[in-house]
């Protein structure tokens, strides 16, 4: 495979060659002719000043002597072979102004000949010439060499100029060829190239009727990698885990890296379903000895789904490559669900569940277009006074089919899709734009995926809805739980310190469910805490939950950090938790989660303080 076609590198080619031949040539011809341009032209100097220094001497005998010209012609010979300044044959004549030759002193010359003239003078007047000539035949065998040694430079020039850049070219190509096509991190063939080797796998086992099977693995507990030690420490992760593959798979198959921590592996000629367990179970088995990731010793398991084709599989249609990923993405998912770190083989009735999947997917992206998506307010009351404090605002799918659809049912598929970032933005606007028109009304709760919240412009969303909504920032309030606080830790803060800059106050969610809770509020004042349900749920029953519950509150009082418990449906639980000091709750004890014109109607009220048991019962 390489990404660029033959046409263009012959046409590459050609253009190499052109060039490099246009700059031989130019070697070649521009050396010889500098060498014969600049000798010529010293020599014609020399010539020049000779034929001066002659004509000067022979004015001045002419002026002295005005009897010149009846001189013996040896004698003038005898002078011009004194005044001679180079030992190269040279010929040196003197003649009348009439053109006849006065004197000569040296022989006849091989041409090519230089010759140059120069006047003598008597009073003023010219009375005859001087004319200094050298052959150019020393010149010429000289420019000859020279241009037999430029060839040779042309050549060699030609040469290296021509296979030089192809050279580059065909490494520069092979180079990125290998980077289109293969993981960077692993070094392993990426989706583009493992899609097209299946595609060939699939060729050749319907050729040769033989069977082929695809493990789409994916690793279990990455995610709590790079939560804990880091992203650095999860590509390490993933190098490992290449290695450890590699030697479980054989040299005819293909092992890929899709993306993220998803492997996968085509594995062709396979006699029965045998040979695809035994691999399978050899990567699994290749997990159980822990990674050590400088000097972190790391587990980690994987789980594999299976789809196979061929003639240990009859009765199953002939599919793409794309469709047996898929059915191996399915199987991926059963095995996850029952309980990861095992395989499981596509079945037909998988596929109910996949097209269940695409059908919700599809149904949130209508239900975005079609307004079908609406919030609920969950009041938050004070526990002195029990009046309506604040409220949370919900997501509720109303179905025109499906009816009402829970949160869990599509939460989460959103989560993995990325439609919760549009959900997400609509969601806080309509909670900021509600929370406007009821003035009275201390705040309004919006809970932010994490999703949602790492996704780059999600400041601007914040921005956008209070600017849109004329809401006053102090009074929008955003939850976030512990999964925000596990990845890039800083860029985190950052972006909590940048939303309280605009005035935003900000809680964390299900507090004291996570793993490091306490180490958060170290790092960032949070404005509010709220309790989990879990804790509140057996304050009556455990005295653990009670103590829990107890020591929340009085660190959180101590920090000046406000305090709201969740899931409250008992007046025992009220009762301790306003003993203990805790501001305020919601819970069913109170009021359920209320359409917007309901909670419209609990407002007005709360606002002529009806008795809270009325108003949650009206």
């Amino acid at each position: 495979m390489t990404p660029s076609e033959p046409g263009s590198d012959r046409a590459f080619s050609r253009i190499a060659t052109i060039l490099a031949a246009a700059i031989a040539l130019v070697a070649t011809l521009a050396v010889p002719a500098a060498y014969f341009l600049a000798s010529t032209a010293a020599r014609y100097a020399e010539v020049a000043a000779e034929a001066n220094l002659a004509a000067a001497t022979m004015s001045q005998l002419a002026s002295r002597n005005p009897e010149l010209w009846v001189f013996e012609n040896a004698r003038i010979r005898g002078l011009l072979g004194m005044l001679r300044t180079s030992q190269e044959p040279e010929r040196i004549i003197v003649t009348a102004l009439n053109g006849d030759s006065v004197a000569e002193q040296g022989d006849m010359l091989p041409p090519p000949v230089m010759a140059s003239t120069s006047p003598i003078y008597d009073a003023g007047r010219i009375v005859g010439h001087v004319q200094a000539a050298r052959s150019q035949q020393r010149v010429l065998l000289i420019t000859g060499l020279v241009a037999l040694l430029a060839c040779s430079l042309g050549a060699f020039t030609f040469v290296i100029l021509r296979a030089l850049p192809m050279r580059l070219l065909r490494r520069a190509l092979r180079r990125s060829t290998h980077l289109a096509t293969h993981d960077t991190l692993t070094g392993l063939p990426n989706r583009a190239l493992f899609q097209d080797r299946l595609e060939q796998s699939l060729a050749w086992s319907r050729r040769e009727s033989a069977c082929l099977a695809v493990l789409y693995l994916d690793l279990d507990r990455f995610k709590d990698v790079n939560d804990t030690l880091g992203h650095a420490a999860g590509d390490r992760l993933l190098a490992e885990v290449a290695t450890r593959l590699r030697a479980c798979v054989r040299e005819t198959d293909t092992l890929g890296r899709l993306g993220g921590d998803e492997f996968a592996v085509v594995q062709v000629g396979v006699h029965q379903f045998g040979d695809t367990e035994l691999l399978a179970r050899r990567m699994i088995d290749a997990f159980d000895p822990p990674f050590d990731l400088d000097g972190a010793l790391v587990s980690a398991g994987v789980s594999i789904g299976i789809a196979m084709r061929g003639a240990t599989a009859p009765g199953l249609p002939e599919i793409d490559a794309g469709l047996l990923l898929q059915e191996a993405d399915v199987a991926l998912y059963r095995a996850k669900e029952e309980g990861r770190g095992t395989y499981r083989f596509f079945a037909a009735d998988m596929n109910q569940r996949l097209l269940e999947r695409r059908a919700l997917e599809a149904d949130m992206l209508t239900a975005l277009a079609t307004e079908q998506f609406v919030l609920h307010y969950q009041p938050q009351f004070e526990l002195i006074g029990r009046r309506v404090v604040g409220a949370e605002a919900l997501l509720r799918w109303r179905h025109p089919q499906r009816g009402e659809v829970p949160p869990e049912a599509f939460v989460p598929l959103a989560e993995e899709t990325g439609v919760i970032v549009q959900i997400g933005e609509w969601a806080l606007y309509e909670a900021c734009r509600q929370a406007a028109a009821w003035p009275t009304l201390r705040s309004i709760a919006v809970n932010v995926s994490p999703v949602q919240f790492r996704r780059p412009g999600f400041f601007e969303q914040v921005q956008r809805a209070l600017r849109r909504s004329g809401l006053n920032p102090s009074r929008l309030e955003i939850e976030i739980t512990e999964g925000i606080l596990l990845q890039d830790t800083d860029e985190t803060l950052a972006m909590l310190r940048r939303l309280r800059g605009l005035g935003i106050a900000i809680a964390m969610d299900d507090f004291g469910t996570g793993y490091s809770s306490l180490g958060y509020l170290q790092r960032f004042r949070f404005d509010k805490i709220k309790i989990d349900r879990s804790f509140i749920r057996g304050l009556a029953s455990d005295p653990h939950a009670a103590e829990i519950v107890r020591a929340v509150l009085r660190m959180s009082h101590a920090m000046g950090i406000r305090v709201n418990a969740e899931g409250v449906e008992h007046e025992q639980q009220a009762a301790l938790l306003r003993d203990e000091g805790c501001e305020e709750a919601q819970g069913f004890l109170f009021a359920q989660a209320l359409s917007a014109d309901e909670f419209a109607d609990l407002l007005a009220r709360n606002l002529r303080r009806t008795p809270l048991r009325e108003a949650a019962t009206a």
